[in-house]
């Protein structure tokens, strides 16, 4: 088989000859993962994270000879839980539909026509299966649930969804939900999540600055203080707090720029990055055909908060490509150890 069906192509036309000429459909996030967080390697079993408690008030008036005793400080702990994960797509020419030029640059049938490997051709069909793994990892990340489900079954997925993609580990907002059920991070409510129906769960004009206004005020000092805090949003916030910056004549906190040809949301001073990913995720996938789930959402916090663990960065990046003479085939193998991980509750705040 083929990692590529040409069934909707017209082959008495003049096609296309070479693969610089197809236009491949844009992945819904082409960001690195280390813009948004920090990346662990080295992890491929169960490992141990470890956290050291503040200290609490310290000095008193001396009397006598004895110091007075200070309290300690205590240390907790949680742990990656990194799971094993792997794809094999394959290639073979020969199921190429014969008049379809862009595979049928060999000079000779034996070795040359089958083995596409090191070609220009199959090169930019490697890089765009590179480019969609990137894409996956970022969708594990947030939206992976061990628990995932249907809405058929009780749970939050669309029905037909293939939840094996999705149940490998816990993702960030799994862990989120969780917390905030548990009392352990703060939660800004989205009303308008709870709609009924699609149009309900409409934002009215000028709620996203409300909603960030919220997670900034609720934080912890010591996230609002961090250097390298940042909002993720989705893009339904992103697109409301836009419309307000055009509306109103706000400070110069409170802006979009734009820095090495990409816009940059600022919100009091504080980035906003807008995870256009998000939103294509939840009306993919978590859709039941009246409403969306939770389609509004925000994150407050720092990437060294949130990171992913990985053996090996590199694993989550390139393939493994070679032909099998015996086969005739061309394959692109993947494998790597993923987790992700909500690491100091106070250090976030999120808003659905």
């Amino acid at each position: 088989m083929s990692v590529i069906n040409a069934d909707g192509l017209t082959l008495h036309a003049r096609e296309a000859e070479t693969v610089s000429e197809v236009i491949f459909a844009r992945v819904f996030n082409e960001s690195d993962l280390a813009e948004y967080h920090e990346i662990e390697t080295g992890i491929d079993v169960n490992t141990q994270i470890a956290f050291a408690g503040r200290l609490g008030l310290l000095g008193k008036k001396t009397v006598g000879c004895q110091p007075n005793e200070a309290g300690g400080f205590a240390l907790t702990e949680k742990f990656w839980t990194p799971v094993l994960e792997d794809f094999r797509l394959r290639h073979c020419q020969a199921d190429m539909p014969a008049l379809f030029k862009m595979f049928r640059k060999s000079q000779r049938i034996n070795p040359d026509f089958f083995d596409a490997v090191g070609s220009q051709e199959f090169g930019v069909i490697i890089s765009a299966v590179e480019t969609a793994l990137q894409e996956n990892i970022h969708r594990k990340v947030w939206f992976n649930d061990t628990a995932a489900a249907t809405t058929a079954n009780g749970g939050v997925f669309k029905v037909g969804t293939d939840l094996d993609y999705f149940n490998s580990f816990n993702g960030l907002f799994k862990q989120l939900f969780t917390a905030v059920t548990a009392n352990k991070v703060i939660r800004v409510p989205i009303d308008v999540n709870t709609g009924a129906g699609y149009n309900a769960q409409a934002l009215a004009a000028d709620a996203a600055i409300g909603i960030f206004e919220k997670l900034v005020t609720s934080a912890d000092e010591r996230l609002v203080a961090a250097d390298d805090a940042f909002i993720l949003a989705s893009r339904s916030l992103a697109d409301n707090y836009r419309a307000t910056l055009r509306n109103k004549n706000l400070g110069s906190g409170f802006m979009e720029v734009v820095e090495g040809g990409r816009p940059k949301l600022l919100f009091d001073g504080i980035e906003v990055k807008v995870r256009y990913d998000w939103d294509r995720y939840i009306k993919t996938y978590q859709d039941n055909g009246t409403k969306y789930n939770l389609p509004h959402r925000a994150v407050f916090t720092t990437k060294s908060n949130i990171p992913v663990g990985t053996l090996s960065d590199a694993d989550l990046a390139k393939l493994d490509v070679f032909y099998d003479k015996t086969l005739k085939t061309n394959f692109m193998d993947a494998a790597y150890t993923i987790d992700a991980k909500l690491l100091e509750e106070y250090m976030v705040v999120a808003a659905y």
